[in-house]
């Protein structure tokens, strides 16, 4: 029965304050509508795996350098380049 009372007691508190209750139904409103959002495109971009339509036109690149011991050596683009060494 404690538990109910306290339920009316704080129903009546927040009858009393209409304006910190509505504050707190919107900030929760907002939080929620907020983390609902974050996880569905975490969701849809991290955890969902990727559709490939056409497995037979995926490709894998791979370089051997035996002359350095390197079996699989990294493919560098033009946008991710070693910086110049300073010798």
């Amino acid at each position: 029965m404690t538990f109910l009372r306290d339920l009316r007691i704080a129903a009546r508190s927040l009858a009393r304050a209409r304006g910190l209750s509505l504050t707190v139904i919107a900030t929760l409103a907002l939080g929620i509508g907020a983390n609902a959002a974050i996880f569905s495109v975490v969701r849809g971009v991290l955890l969902k795996p990727l559709v490939n339509r056409d497995e037979s036109r995926l490709i894998y690149i791979r370089q051997s350098a035996q002359g350095i011991g390197t079996e699989n050596a990294k493919l560098l683009g033009p946008r991710a380049r070693r910086p110049a060494r300073a010798d």
